[in-house]
């Protein structure tokens, strides 16, 4: 029997540690340690204790240690399959938006090409939905006809690092979430499916649904992840999106088209930016010269001035350059 330390992640407040148990040559479980008020990974004494790594300090604090997963005969102790009615979810595809910001009068999705989509919450006895300035976002589109959005808030690098997978780019060194695939399919696992399943305050909870490679049996085991890495691990894993149909229909936003329901300051600046919707010609040169002049204008609106000199020193430049190649004709 043998206990291998498979990764160890430290923060300020705490160190999260993932373990296996291995057995007769393979992963029968696996465990996520979670130490807090540590200093330093090497101030920890490792310990094997029942077959498993106990963590302790060097003044013999023990750590709290938390099972996250079990792997036994393709069970678990939270899940042994979908307990979930496949009725009660609807599939989703991921958005290439990065960014969201909430008003008075609803939400603009900030898009990967500059782009700015408005929209209202689609349940109107949601209530009001606090303000907040734009924060880095994922975004779900579902996939039922629809049309509906649902946002959510994450940090800045799982939204950077989701992009870079939807547009298959390719990048240096692995990501954490490269790796995590590569672990489920080193320990015989491969992922089936991942759902957004409920909200608790102002919170989003995923699980992403794992089984045995070549196990036709059915049985599924289920892990808790942040929407972040759930969404994240089911894009590099190439498996389904589902979200919660009460969370889609109660939590969701849809886009609007109406001007007078877009929020008031674009208004008052007497720019309605519905109608710049596309180019006026088809030629790349001009494309690229609309979403910078679009984006020039939102940065404006939303008086984010530095983006605003930027985007306007980057056009200058574009028509400059613009002006020599038609000379040189």
């Amino acid at each position: 029997m043998a206990v291998v330390l498979l990764q160890a992640a430290v923060t300020p407040s705490s160190y999260s540690i993932l373990m296996s148990h291995q057995s007769g040559g393979r992963v029968v479980a696996m465990r996520c340690c979670k130490l807090s008020a540590g200093r330093r990974l090497s101030g920890l004494q490792q310990q094997q204790q029942g077959g498993w790594l106990r963590w302790e300090r060097t003044e013999s604090r023990t750590s709290h240690c938390q099972s996250s997963m079990s792997f036994n005969n393709g069970s678990s102790a939270a899940d042994s399959g979908f307990s979930e009615n496949d009725e009660d979810y609807v599939d989703s595809t991921v958005v290439e938006a990065v960014e969201v910001k909430s008003g008075s009068e609803g939400f603009l999705i900030k898009m990967r090409d500059g782009r700015f989509v408005k929209c209202v919450h689609n349940n109107p006895e949601g209530g009001h939905l606090p303000d907040y300035a734009p924060q880095p976002a994922i975004v779900l589109k579902m996939e039922d006809g629809s049309d509906l959005m649902l946002p959510i808030i994450v940090l800045e690098l799982p939204s950077t690092m989701l992009m870079e997978a939807v547009r298959n780019v390719q990048v240096a060194r692995p990501t954490v979430y490269q790796v995590m695939k590569d672990m489920l399919e080193l320990m015989g696992f491969e992922a089936k499916l991942v759902r957004i399943t409920r909200r608790v305050q102002e919170a989003y909870y995923a699980r992403i649904y794992v089984s045995k490679i070549g196990d036709e049996t059915g049985k599924m085991v289920s892990l808790d992840l942040r929407p972040s890495d759930a969404i994240n691990l089911a894009i590099r894993c190439k498996v389904p999106i589902q979200v919660n149909r009460e969370l889609a229909y109660g939590d969701g936003v849809r886009t609007v088209n109406d001007p007078a329901r877009l929020p008031s300051r674009v208004l008052r600046a007497n720019i309605v930016l519905t109608e710049l919707d596309r180019p006026e010609s088809d030629s790349c040169a001009a494309a690229e010269e609309f979403v910078l002049v679009r984006s020039m204008m939102m940065a404006a609106i939303e008086e984010r001035y530095s983006d605003a000199a930027r985007l306007r020193d980057e056009l200058s430049q574009l028509r400059t350059n613009k002006s020599r190649q038609q000379k040189q004709i």
